[in-house]
């Protein structure tokens, strides 16, 4: 053992110290970097979902709205994932943005976009119902899955959600003279929504129905003015 000769407790302490400094420049870097990534990830996935529903309704005539009584249904909101719909609204945010989280009837998006199931019913059994679900033969069928996963959350484990009250056609407002638009949205960073639910505040309105806060979203439809 003659001749080695270890770190001293002052060689020891330089090192850790110029660790700690490291870790305390590196790690509000790599903070802002995942939250991008996260942001990166939610805007895509919502992309890809409005692209899913608008081949669905380029397949079928339909979009995602059925209930009950089939094409003739309708539904207020539809759930990526019907167990993790956020619920709480930002402080300051749009009116009738906790909406989102707790509006009416509701239903899953896979019924629509994984199984071809828009009744009634939910998930795989009791799909393909003559007269209730989606056609499986002839020019305007149903050509699913749309999507590669049954459920989906945004990057902060939340669901996306759509308004889907406001598709064009959906008996649940009928009222065209208030034009609104349809997004597929995720809550975003703070898990709060801020984008305007409410009857009365629609494209013509100011302020209007423009996604806000944090909440990422892409516009799915509009009604018509």
């Amino acid at each position: 053992m003659k001749g080695k000769k270890g770190f001293t407790l002052i060689e020891m302490v330089v090192v850790l110290a110029v660790v700690a400094i490291l870790a305390a420049i590196l790690t509000p870097t790599v903070a802002r970097n995942i939250k991008a990534s996260k942001v990166t990830r939610t805007t895509n996935e919502v992309q890809v979902i409005a692209a899913a529903v608008a081949s669905l309704y380029k397949d079928t005539g339909y979009w995602p709205y059925t209930n009950a009584n089939g094409p003739a249904g309708g539904v207020d909101r539809v759930l990526a994932n019907p167990s993790t719909v956020p619920t709480g609204a930002e402080p300051g945010g749009g009116t009738g943005a906790t909406n989102w989280g707790t509006y009416g009837v509701t239903k899953p998006l896979y019924d629509y976009l994984y199984y071809n199931n828009p009744d009634d019913d939910s998930g795989a059994s009791g799909q393909n119902q003559a007269g209730q679900d989606y056609p499986t033969s002839g020019e305007y069928r149903w050509r699913g899955p749309y999507l590669d996963y049954r459920v989906i959350d945004d990057a902060w484990g939340r669901s996306y959600v759509i308004n889907a009250r406001y598709f064009p056609g959906n008996p649940r407002f009928s009222d065209t003279t208030r034009p609104h638009r349809v997004y597929v949205l995720s809550a975003g960073p703070n898990h709060l929504w801020a984008t305007p639910f409410s009857d009365a505040v629609h494209r013509n309105t100011s302020p209007d129905d423009s996604i806000s806060g944090d909440d990422i979203g892409k516009a799915i439809a509009q009604t018509d003015s």
